[in-house]
């Protein structure tokens, strides 16, 4: 090996050099579409919703649209093989367009979900194309940094977002907001063709068919929105742990397969199991945050969309900054760390109820902050526990299933909350009582520390 076959160090400025520069703006673009769909609109939902009258029925804006994001992520492989890289990644961005027009245009709260449910979808095949092709166009010893540059890319653009939608409510109202999304829609369509070939993945495993067990699958993430619309009855919340059946189910056919489709070791008591649990219950509990933050604010504190834009930010600034620091570690201090990643969310969690159930403004910013920090600590170095407790010849459809798996917690917490909500009364309430706050924030809590149950078994992956 010659003097110029060894590739430089791993270090931040490698990441703008030539060959890795473009995968990095690739891979930036599509997670930060993801993002600034995902949150621009958070202060702006509830005021759509209201002004359509259908305000109960919020969650099931939430989780018609995290219900896309996961079935845009188990077919984004398959598409990806037989449609060739380039062709999927348009083609997940032509579909975006079509949901932004839909909420731009709904005249009801059915509607506008069904919009946001098309915006999930493409930002599940785009999301997980991304991750999909970062073992095969980012060199292994850059991953890490990788991980870092998107967790920051998702922030910024969330932390933008907000503050862009309600700004654009303030001034044009909600249906102007819908649309503010779309200048990160041209660059995503501008940066595919440099990038990604036409042809599709070269692995095979992202060519093993999809069959029977994602179909169940599929079905179980469609249980988890019956509470949702089925807001203020309790009967509902007995699809909550249907959707879970389904899913195991799901998982237990398809490891009887000769060429099993999901992730093989997920959700099982080992290290690549337990990892896969931690990404998966954090989401779960953060989504009381994610559904009701942004309404309960203007209902408790009175704040317009841009304030609310601007509380709803601290969580996309700490994580982004924490993100950054975590990245700068060595493995075995990421992979401790992360263990401690779940009860600092549940922390948070807490204050955040807690500043909403006494009206104290400064524990609901802190303590949403404390959230981002927690997946800061985590989502990079547990992405990366997981792609190491995999064999190099799956990694990539691995990887792929890793924002997939993070979403689905976020569509059964969306379900779970909404029912709870719905219960508790929460959207009749806010304001004025604080005891449906507490249920929601308190079950979000218990959550979390679920999970961080889980992330201590972590530990034997360093």
């Amino acid at each position: 090996m010659t003097a110029t076959d060894i590739p430089p160090p791993a270090t931040w400025k490698v990441l703008l050099s030539p060959g890795q520069r473009g995968p990095v703006m690739l891979i930036s673009s599509g997670v930060g579409m993801h993002a600034f769909n995902d949150l621009s609109i958070a202060a702006t939902i509830p005021v759509a919703y209201a002004d359509l009258g259908a305000l109960a029925r919020l969650p099931l804006a939430y989780a018609l649209f995290f219900i896309g994001v996961v079935t845009g992520g188990l077919v984004s492989a398959a598409l990806r093989a037989r449609l060739g890289a380039r062709r999927t990644g348009l083609a997940g961005a032509t579909v975006f367009l079509t949901g932004v027009l839909l909420t731009a245009l709904a005249g009801s709260g059915w509607v506008f979900a069904l919009g946001r449910s098309l915006q999930g979808l493409s930002d599940g095949i785009i999301v997980a194309l991304c991750y999909g092709m970062i073992p095969q166009l980012i060199r292994s010893d850059l991953v890490a940094r990788v991980f870092s540059v998107e967790a920051v890319v998702w922030a910024l653009a969330a932390g933008i977002g907000p503050l862009a939608g309600g700004y654009a409510t303030e001034l044009f109202g909600w249906r102007a907001a819908m649309l503010v999304c779309l200048p990160l829609v041209l660059v995503f369509f501008a940066t595919v063709p440099a990038v990604l070939p036409r042809a599709g993945a070269e692995d095979p495993a992202s060519r093993r068919p999809a069959g029977l067990p994602v179909v169940i699958a599929l079905l179980g993430t469609l249980a988890f929105a019956l509470p949702s619309a089925l807001p203020g009855s309790t009967w509902p919340g007995l699809a909550i742990p249907l959707g879970l059946g389904l899913f195991a189910l799901a998982f237990r056919t398809d490891r009887i397969r000769r060429t099993p489709f999901f992730p093989e070791g997920f959700f099982t008591p080992t290290p690549l199991g337990l990892a896969a649990w931690t990404n998966f219950l954090m989401p779960v509990a953060q989504a009381a945050s994610s559904v009701f933050l942004a309404l309960s604010l203007g209902a408790v504190f009175d704040l317009s969309p841009i304030w609310t834009g601007w509380i709803l930010i601290a969580l996309a600034l700490s994580w982004s900054g924490t993100a950054m620091i975590v990245g700068g570690w060595n493995v075995d201090t990421r992979s401790r760390i992360l263990r401690h990643g779940p009860f600092v969310q549940a922390a948070g969690l807490a204050l955040t109820g807690l500043g909403l159930g006494t009206a104290t403004l400064p524990l609901v910013v802190l303590g949403h902050a404390l959230c981002g920090v927690a997946f800061g600590l985590v989502w990079g170095p547990v992405s990366e526990v997981v792609m190491r407790l995999t064999e190099e010849t799956d990694r990539a459809r691995v990887s792929s299933f890793l924002p997939t798996l993070q979403t689905t917690g976020f569509a059964v917490g969306a379900g779970l909350t909404g029912w709870i909500a719905g219960v508790s009364g929460l959207t009749e309430r806010i304001g004025t009582e604080a005891a449906s706050v507490l249920a929601v924030w308190g079950a979000a809590v218990v959550l979390a520390l679920m999970a961080g149950g889980a992330a201590r078994g972590v530990r034997e992956a360093r």
